[in-house]
């Protein structure tokens, strides 16, 4: 069994049981780093012999000194005093001794001196170098992002008033003077002779007629009637005869008209009424017709029905209004959707032509390509749910092969909407009125038109809103809510209409059903606005539920489409914001934030004219919409990762852009030279890091911060998808990296291997090692390789494959050495030189977990030493060891300087670097004392 070593100095005791002194009396924990203490000053000095810094000759035995003389001629102490150094260090030390001291002492100074001067030239180019690109990068905030925004003019809209002024009086001002001299000519017709007005009444009612002037028309009819019921014998006076030979005595009184002559008056006063009759029966049918015409306004057809009512006729005119308005609107509808229809399915024949030989994966990508560039060039900073930015310039987003469809279907509904609303709020508030009482006759009780209830108006509005449903619903293919959400009913996405576009991306699928739904969802706003009946607005609420269903089933199709293909865009482009990154993270997270909030808006049932405002709150969303985006959500982030897997496993797919293609989504990010376009990208080792990489950055940032915007949205929290998620990462972040590493540790622990368990060593009978065997470089050398092709890809990926490796190296060292049944003493010493010289290589990258291994595999080695005759003078074989680890290291210190530990900032600015390279020294030597310790 090895000899244990129990000897410690007072200052490590104190320091280890933190107390002041050997005997304390009292309970203490006192931290001598801090605190002013002589073993706080002995921190930095552990060796028994130190050496002398007047570099006259004799070293300084610590061992023997109490701790107060080591604090006192330590010069690395606090409490270093130069006259008892002297006295206890060169107490018979002559004047030209201490003389020779003091130059050396004062060259070490110097030489000190000289290394900071260096270090400070070499370094001051860096700060003037941050000083000006700070100077450069506040200018040009000062000129760009903090500028003060100036106020838009109020000017315009003020001459705009002040035309519409000036217009108005243009327009109504001859209007009313037309008004002023109708009264006039109306009172000048008044002095008129009652007989002369009588008599010419048939042409006075034609002028008007002619002239539009029904209400003259009907005034003249009116106050004629009047004259003729009540004082005939004014219109058409009758003469009595007298009998001039009469004699005088004869009676004085005239005789009365005579039969005949009243008969006569009533013939000639029948005959111009007869006329009159004519003439208002010509005014009916004109009026009749006008009622008939669509294009009238309300306003309009209400005098018009006044007027009609006040005619000497039984039928009761408004329901001629409503019956032909009635057919109007349903023809007009009908003859609207089947053109709309047929431009839809030209548009898509015309598409489907123009496309025809090409793939229509490729064009999708194509399209998607362009559109993300667009969404790039934006740059939108809308979350989830906010009515910020969302509705900024969507015209690139809107191009696609299918874009022509998409208006097509746009104009249909739009036209089909504006076919029934031109002329259904007038129908339905003339309608309301005849409910309420208007427009009726005072009297119809004989006629069959009083049979027909005014309810009848109310259904024939229903009629109308039902066949606009029934359009949306059949181009549309919508059904209803509840029963397309049911889990026993099959996805209805496959029961999406046929007239929809197939080769259209979802950004521009996203955008015009944005706009379609905008636009019916209008109309029903106008619809529900006229409180035509409870039918009419719970028919509206299911059209508005099935369309919202229906298009956001469209849109999920056509987002998990794209997803699938979503990779194709990686065009290998460093990130302007994470070199350790691509731009292909950066499209994906605005690619799923914007197509999210498409759906979120689409359920909420935002309409159009909200998207471009920023004061409309969005209406809460129901439970099953939200389920339904949420599941597509997470079902596209597991897409994005598949497609990752692709573009490392298939070379067409993760190398579609290293043959000279310039992607159009890299035209807009910067200028700036991209770092990965020399790299080999044919490489699936180069594509995996670069995966690696972008994996690391989507598990850490990317994905938990698209989800925790979704939550924030929709006011849910979906911890157990998140944790799915992030274990669905790991494990293919874990699958990925390992085949990477794996075969690399395949290769270097083969090459550990051979060296180890080569045939023509023999451990028991090998020499002492004067050298270090070939299989050790060539192991170091394959992992200077791995080093190099890491950095130049991902470098973020370096320490932990490096780490894997050591530890591999480690392991399979160990499982190794165990098969050795004996060590000599040559061979006990070569296994230490290897193992350690791998072990200081590497050092920057020995985990803990290697580090015990290590630590295991030194214990091994001394544990299969046997010891035979002659092994005597270890020390000298083990200080002759060192001597060729450190002439080995410094020979290959450049081949390896890429394990190299750095040293830190902190240690430079403290002037710690001595005792950092003690303590860095100390560490190497770790595996040669520890052997050499363990040693019978």
């Amino acid at each position: 069994m090895p000899k244990l070593n129990f000897d410690a100095d007072e200052a490590t005791l104190l320091k280890a049981y933190k107390i002041s002194s050997l005997n304390p009396m009292q309970w203490e924990d006192i931290d001598h780093e801090f605190e002013d203490s002589v073993a706080g000053a002995l921190s930095s000095s552990n060796n028994e012999m130190e050496g002398d810094p007047l570099g006259i000759g004799s070293d300084v035995n610590l061992r023997e000194m109490d701790m107060e003389s080591k604090a006192s001629v330590l010069i690395t102490s606090k409490s270093f005093d130069p006259k008892a150094f002297l006295s206890l260090v060169h107490p018979n030390a002559t004047y030209q001794d201490l003389a020779s001291g003091i130059a050396h002492l004062q060259s070490s100074i110097d030489a000190r001196s000289e290394a900071i001067r260096i270090l400070v030239e070499d370094n001051l180019d860096r700060f003037v170098a941050v000083k000006a690109s700070t100077d450069a990068l506040y200018a040009e905030m000062k000129e760009g992002l903090l500028e003060s925004s100036t106020e838009y003019a109020s000017k315009p809209l003020r001459d705009e008033l002040k035309q519409a002024a000036v217009k108005a009086n243009q327009v109504f001002l001859p209007v009313l003077e037309n008004a002023s001299k109708a009264d006039k000519l109306r009172t000048t017709l008044g002095v008129f002779e009652r007989s002369k007005f009588f008599f010419n009444l048939p042409s006075f009612i034609i002028e008007s007629i002619e002239a539009g002037r029904y209400e003259v028309a009907m005034r003249d009819y009116k106050k004629g009637k009047l004259l003729l019921d009540t004082r005939p014998g004014q219109l058409l006076p009758i003469s009595a005869s007298k009998d001039k030979d009469k004699d005088d005595k004869g009676s004085g009184a005239s005789a009365g008209p005579t039969s005949a002559e009243q008969q006569q008056q009533k013939r000639i006063l029948d005959k111009v009424w007869a006329n009159v009759e004519k003439a208002m029966g010509e005014m009916r049918n004109v009026l009749l017709g006008q009622l008939r015409d669509p294009g009238r306004s309300v306003e309009e057809q209400e005098k018009t029905l006044e007027l009609l009512i006040e005619l000497p006729f039984t039928e009761d005119p408004a329901w001629t209004y409503f019956d032909s308005q009635h057919k109007h609107i349903l023809e007009q509808m009908n003859k609207t959707f089947k053109i709309s229809t047929a431009a839809v399915t030209a548009a898509l024949e015309k598409s489907a032509l123009d496309s025809a030989g090409d793939s229509l994966t490729d064009s999708l990508v194509t399209q998607l390509r362009q559109s993300i560039s667009a969404l790039e060039a934006k740059q939108p900073d809308a979350v989830i749910g906010e009515n910020t930015s969302f509705a900024f310039s969507c015209l690139h987003l809107a191009k696609s092969a299918g874009e022509p469809v998409w208006q097509a279907i746009l104009d249909l509904v739009k036209n089909v909407g504006e076919a029934m609303m031109g002329s259904l709020p007038n129908f339905w508030k003339i309608s309301n009125g005849f409910i309420d009482g208007k427009f009726k006759k005072a009297s119809t009780s004989s006629s069959s038109s009083s049979r027909r209830s005014p309810s009848q108006c109310r259904t024939m509005a229903l009629d109308i809103v039902k066949l606009y449903i029934s359009f949306l619903s059949q181009f549309f293919n919508l059904s209803d809510m509840a029963v397309t959400s049911s889990p026993d009913i099959p996805s209805s996405n496959n029961a999406t209409s046929t007239l929809l576009p197939s080769n259209s991306n979802s950004l521009s699928t996203a955008h015009y059903l944005l706009k379609i739904f905008g636009e019916i969802q209008d109309c029903v706003n106008e619809l529900n606005a006229m409180e035509i009946s409870g039918d009419v607005s719970a028919s509206l609420k299911g059209l508005l539920d099935s369309t919202k269903w229906r298009f956001e089933d469209v849109l999920i199709t056509a987002w998990l489409r794209d997803a699938s293909d979503f990779h194709r865009l990686e065009a290998w482009v460093s990130s302007p914001s994470d070199p350790s990154a691509t731009q292909y993270l950066t499209q994906m997270e605005l690619y799923q934030r914007h197509i999210t909030t498409a759906a979120y808006r689409i359920a909420g049932g935002v309409d159009s004219s909200s998207l471009i405002s920023k004061g409309n709150k969005q209406n809460p969303i129901p439970a099953a919409f939200v389920s339904k985006i949420i599941k597509a959500f997470m079902d596209v982030l597991y897409t994005f990762l598949e497609g990752l897997v692709k573009l490392v496993e298939d070379e067409r797919e993760g190398g579609v852009n290293v043959n000279g293609v310039v992607p159009v989504a890299t035209a807009s990010t910067s200028n700036a030279t991209n770092a990965l376009e020399l790299l080999d990208l044919s490489n699936k080792d180069s594509r995996l890091l670069l995966v690696l990489s972008n994996l690391n950055h989507i598990s850490k940032s990317i994905f938990p911060s698209m989800i925790t915007q979704l939550e924030n949205a929709f006011g849910v929290t979906i911890t157990d998808e998140r944790q799915t998620l992030i274990t669905v990462i790991a494990d293919l972040d874990t699958t990925m990296f390992q085949g990477y590493s794996k075969p690399r540790a395949a290769v270097v622990t083969s090459l550990v291997r051979g060296g180890i368990l080569d045939e023509s060593m023999d451990w028991y009978e090998t020499l002492q090692p004067k050298e270090i065997r070939p299989y050790m470089y060539e192991t170091l050398m394959y992992l200077v390789g791995v080093h190099a092709q890491i950095t130049s890809v991902a470098e973020v990926v370096l320490e932990r494959t490096l780490n894997y490796l050591a530890e591999a190296l480690a392991e399979e060292a160990l499982k190794c050495f165990k098969q050795v049944k004996r060590f000599g003493m040559g061979g006990m010493l070569r296994a230490t030189l290897e193992i350690e010289f791998m072990h200081q290589t590497l050092g920057k990258y020995v985990t803990p977990t290697a580090a015990k291994t290590l630590s295991d595999l030194y214990n091994k080695i001394s544990q299969a030493y046997a010891r035979r005759p002659g092994d005597e003078n270890l020390q000298n074989h083990l200080d002759g060891v060192k001597k060729t680890l450190a002439d080995t290291r410094r020979a290959t210190g450049i081949e390896f300087l890429c394990f190299r530990q750095t040293k830190t900032a902190s240690a430079r600015a403290t002037g710690g670097g001595k005792s950092r390279d003690r303590e860095v020294k100390d560490k190497d030597n770790a595996g040669l004392r520890s052997v050499g310790g363990k040693v019978p």
